[in-house]
Parts: structure tokens; C-alpha cells; sequence
């Protein structure tokens, strides 16, 4: 896949990999990466790294951050947001997110659910998954999101020279 802005190359790649991983904001934008916020990085154990979103923490995996980076942006499509109703058991995803639903909305053939769980974050489900929970604004769930599905983009920091 080849990603042109403004007749530039902005990433190429296979298309999961630009999907899930998009080299920068424009590309997150271009490919409609749902929920992006400021973050800052915590602790980076091997490639697992702890980031902070507001008060919320979050496990994400990123084996090709730069070296020093504290400052990013946090990336997370809706369509690999799990949402639970109800209990906190064991599972897969690293991250674990209670939060309250502000609305639900219909989106094409799927149902999109925005959340509040200290940021926003949205989650795409299918009409059905929405029945079946009874998702409503107001409901408190668990947002689940797996670690490898947490993209980080690092931001800029302006530097006293570029002030001037």
C-alpha cells in the first residue's frame, strides 16, 4: 500500500502494517484511526510499554520506538475495541479500560460506541453484539484492547531554536 498527501509519499508498506500501524497523524487521519490522543511513556520493558493517556494507563507493544521518546500519540482503531458488560475476568488483552458509554449511534452496517474511560475512546460493534449487551448511554462496561493493537506515534517537541 502507498499513502500519497498532497502528492507525497507519507508510508508505504503492506496493507495491515500501514492500517495498524500509520507512520504519522496524517496517515492515522487519512486512514480513519478512530481514537488518537496525547500520551506519555512511563516505563518500556523489553518491547512492552507503559503509557499514560490523561489518569489512564495503557500497555502498548512497540518494538521500533525511538530511543528517548516520551512524548506520543496514542492510537487505537474501534474495531479492536472489546467491550464486557458486567465482571473483570481474566483475559487476553493487557488493557482493561472501565468505561462509561456516552452514545451509541449507527454507523453503516455496525453500531459505533463512544466511550469515556478517562479519554475518549471509540469502539465500532455489530448491530447484533450491541443487542445482545444492550449497550445504552449511561452503561458502565470494560473496554478491553490488547497491547499490539496500542499504536504509538512520537510527537514533536519544539526546541528553544525553533521558538525564535
Amino acid at each position: 500500500m502507498v499513502v500519497l498527501i498532497n502528492g507525497r509519499l507519507a508510508q508505504t508498506g503492506p496493507v495491515n502494517e500501514v492500517f495498524s500501524r500509520p507512520a504519522n497523524l496524517d496517515v492515522a487521519g487519512i486512514l480513519t484511526v478512530e481514537t488518537i490522543q496525547p500520551g506519555r511513556i512511563i516505563k518500556t520493558v523489553d518491547d512492552l510499554v507503559t503509557v499514560a493517556v490523561a489518569n489512564t494507563l495503557l500497555s502498548a507493544v512497540e518494538p521500533n520506538l525511538p530511543s528517548g521518546t516520551t512524548n506520543v500519540h496514542v492510537c487505537i482503531r474501534a474495531d479492536d475495541v472489546i467491550l464486557l458488560k458486567g465482571g473483570n475476568a481474566p483475559s487476553s488483552p493487557r488493557n482493561h479500560l472501565p468505561a462509561i458509554v456516552h452514545s451509541v449511534n449507527r454507523e453503516g452496517t455496525l453500531m459505533r460506541v463512544e466511550l469515556d474511560c478517562g479519554f475518549r475512546l471509540a469502539a465500532l460493534l455489530t448491530k447484533q453484539a450491541c443487542e445482545e449487551l444492550a449497550v445504552k448511554s449511561g452503561d458502565r462496561v470494560l473496554a478491553l484492547v490488547k497491547a499490539p493493537h496500542v499504536h504509538l506515534i512520537p510527537r514533536s517537541v519544539l526546541v528553544e531554536e525553533d521558538i525564535a
